[in-house]
């Protein structure tokens, strides 16, 4: 979810297109490039001021498509259907117009992500997921459609089935331009659709990812890796917005709050392995260590500065679990073993120095009550119970057990 007490000067012109296909990448020879880029902007919702700002940003940073390509599913409120462009030597072009549909639908990903592997041949890929993120309770929130988000695990099923479509040929680096879905819970979702992920445990800004900087170095070095793009990304993001020298118009707006960090999925069954381990070894201790156990929840929760996390209480899972070490042996095992493959999974991780030091980059889900827990899903409509959300690690874990105990322990 994006800070709402932030302005953004960006004005949204020219995204009223005919609801028919029109020109296309088919115009001359389809070659394969170094790179895909595929930007899946849902912005049918109060976000939808920021795509022109975007455009003029991919417009800018890629004068050249010959070796990288750039797609985009543009999603509004204020007109019907949904626009498909891509850039071509630093314009967009309109290269279809879909019919109006649900974007936070996992059927409508799919379409699209299937519709930039094929138009749109590269030897890598990348998938930005831009809008309104909810951690564990989805992301993409679709005003016109009922005002319905995707659920994290449709999101797995649709990146899932694009691979199995493809014969194994997916998505090697997931971006979310999306607040708090550098979770536990999604990360070790996906942890078979793809092959990074990007993300930011708390606030993402309206200005979102650093485009233009991590554009430039990949159209200068277009062979760089899907590990390397993911590192630079997170560098990038925390210079964006704590340079105050270099990003003045940024900084203006005291967006100096960044958490962001890159995780290698290939490692993610083992961390889940290990927390699910950590969750049994702790769950007998809950009530005898209960006051250890919130004292640590506290210190791990990542700061409520400009509510950059508070009323969402996630804490930061390596500061909690890290916290905990010294109450029992067996369990110091678990967390060690937790804290190493935490360790190799990480590939990037970076923060605003006024984040503090409890901040390693992944939440996940722990409220201070059990009333919270019943009543902090969808603000509004409090349609959404953690252990009914269909998460693997929810499922494959005791972690709801120890809440439960934490809750309501004697």
């Amino acid at each position: 979810m994006r800070l709402n007490w932030i302005v953004c000067v960006a004005i949204v012109t020219g995204l009223v297109v005919p609801m028919s296909v029109v020109g296309g990448p088919a115009t001359k020879e389809v070659t394969t490039k170094d790179w895909t880029l595929m930007m899946y902007w849902d912005a049918d919702n109060n976000l939808e001021f920021c795509t022109e700002y975007a455009f003029v940003i991919w417009e800018k940073a890629l004068p050249s498509n010959d070796r990288i390509n750039i797609v985009v599913l543009v999603d509004i409120l204020s007109s019907e259907g949904i626009s498909i462009y891509d850039i071509v030597d630093g314009k967009r072009r309109l290269v279809a117009a879909w019919p109006e549909s649900d974007s936070s639908d996992p059927a409508t990903l799919t379409q699209f992500v299937s519709y930039g592997l094929s138009k749109y041949p590269a030897d890598k890929t990348m998938l930005v997921v831009q809008d309104h993120g909810y951690g564990w309770r989805g992301v993409c929130q679709d005003e016109t459609s009922g005002d319905t988000i995707m659920s994290i695990d449709g999101l797995a099923e649709a990146l899932n089935a694009v691979k199995k479509d493809n014969k194994g040929k997916g998505i090697d680096l997931l971006a979310f331009d999306a607040c708090h879905m550098n979770t536990l819970e999604v990360a070790y979702e996906l942890r078979d659709a793809v092959s990074y992920v990007v993300a930011s445990q708390s606030m993402v800004p309206y200005d979102g990812l650093p485009y233009e900087m991590f554009l430039n170095e990949l159209v200068a070095e277009p062979d760089m890796a899907p590990a390397e793009l993911a590192s630079r990304i997170v560098h990038d993001y925390v210079m964006f917005y704590s340079d105050k020298k270099a990003y003045e118009h940024i900084y203006t707006y005291n967006q100096d709050f960044s958490t962001v960090a890159a995780f290698d999925m290939s490692k993610m069954a083992a961390l889940g392995g290990a927390f699910i381990d950590f969750a049994e070894q702790l769950l007998p201790l809950v009530a005898e260590y209960r006051s250890e156990i919130e004292g640590a929840r506290g210190a791990a929760q990542v700061t409520q500065w400009a509510n950059s996390a508070g009323y969402e209480w996630m804490p930061d899972v390596y500061a909690f679990i890290e916290g905990l070490e010294g109450m029992d042996e067996p369990l110091d095992a678990a967390i060690s073993s937790w804290k190493a493959t935490f360790a190799d999974a990480l590939v990037a991780e970076g923060h605003s120095e006024r984040m503090g030091t409890n901040v390693h980059g992944l939440n996940f889900w722990f409220p201070p009550s059990l009333a919270q827990y019943n009543s902090l899903s969808w603000t509004w409509a409090q349609q959404f119970v953690y252990h009914d959300m269909c998460l693997d690690i929810v499922s494959e874990s005791a972690w709801v057990d120890c809440l439960m105990e934490y809750y309501l322990g004697s």
